[in-house]
């Protein structure tokens, strides 16, 4: 394992605290994260040290925090609203950027500024020379389903159908119309560039459709000559199990996590009667993002422009939605 990075937190209270344990397993020193007020960071610091022994600081103003504890890496797991202003800050203190997904949104403002903003961290990160990463990890299991799939079904030929059935139950009460795409839409978004990062959507195919407690879409993506036939379903829950089901060409995984024998989480991913073990996708891309800052054999699995980019498929859909009812 290489040196040990310096790793601060805009947010830990909800995801946030996953990132800062991964960053930890990952031999990186998470120094300190910054919280919304003295009690809540309180609050934070007790449940991060029963996690995995945080010993850092908090604070409740970022400016500061970045000032004082100049860390190589900040992670942006704050509300998305913010995700803009603390991308911008990070990467003006000199770090590198882990960005919570969606990359940004704001109700209050038009899809074009949120474009444009999301653009602008991506031309930030390339203006400082720091690496931006958007975790919409889904990309980071590509490898070990392709492994799943030919212990199966032998070499996966053309990619010509990709499905992604997704649940979710929000702890903080239920998403309702395109509060899931925006939310969750990221993830599938990012898993078909994952397999096939040279096509695009092709929106005159496209189709989407938003109701109170799920989302659909589906479209062709096309690139290099060929086209994928695209369906994705999305829901929000109030009770139950969530499905988390994705695959290609028919090639169906329910995917599931379980605590190794370390306490360490890991994903599952089974068809049928079998089963395929491997890292939690969020663990595959923090570590690898790590190796990156590094210099390492690492690669950023999902990039600023790659981010950019599920915004801009986020932002079509959306559109499609309010133009075909």
């Amino acid at each position: 394992m290489g040196r040990s990075l310096r790793v601060a937190i805009i947010g830990a209270s909800g995801i946030g605290q996953h990132h800062a344990r991964w960053y930890h397993l990952a031999g990186s020193t998470v120094v300190s994260f910054a919280g919304t007020s003295a009690e809540s960071c309180a609050r934070t610091s007790e449940r991060l040290r029963d996690y995995f022994g945080f010993d850092g600081r908090a604070y409740v103003d970022v400016a500061e925090m970045l000032k004082t504890e100049e860390p190589e890496i900040v992670a942006v797991t704050s509300p998305y609203r913010m995700h803009y202003e603390h991308v911008i800050q990070a990467l003006d203190a000199g770090a590198h950027v882990v960005c919570e997904k969606p990359m940004y949104w704001d109700e209050e403002r038009d899809l074009d500024n949120i474009l444009g903003r999301s653009r602008e961290m991506a031309d930030k990160a390339e203006a400082t020379g720091r690496l931006l990463g958007v975790s919409a990890q889904y990309p980071a299991v590509v490898p070990s389903y392709k492994a799943f799939y030919e212990q199966i079904r032998g070499p996966l030929g053309p990619v010509e159908k990709i499905s992604m059935e997704m649940e979710v139950k929000g702890r903080k009460g239920p998403k309702c119309f395109e509060e899931i795409l925006i939310d969750v839409g990221p993830h599938p978004l990012s898993l078909v560039a994952g397999f096939l990062p040279e096509g695009r959507i092709d929106f005159g195919s496209a189709r989407c459709r938003i109701e109170e407690r799920s989302n659909e879409a589906g479209f062709q993506y096309v690139g290099n000559g060929s086209s994928c036939k695209v369906e994705i379903i999305l829901r929000d829950l109030d009770e139950g199990s969530p499905i988390r089901r994705f695959g290609v060409n028919d090639f169906l995984v329910d995917w599931g996590g379980y605590a190794d024998d370390d306490g360490v989480y890991r994903a599952l991913l089974k068809h049928g009667d079998k089963e395929y073990r491997c890292n939690d996708f969020l663990h595959i891309f923090i570590e690898e993002f790590v190796k990156a800052v590094r210099g390492e054999n690492g690669k950023v699995v999902v990039s600023g422009r790659d981010g950019v980019l599920n915004q801009e498929y986020l932002v079509g859909l959306l559109r499609l939605s309010k133009e075909h009812p």
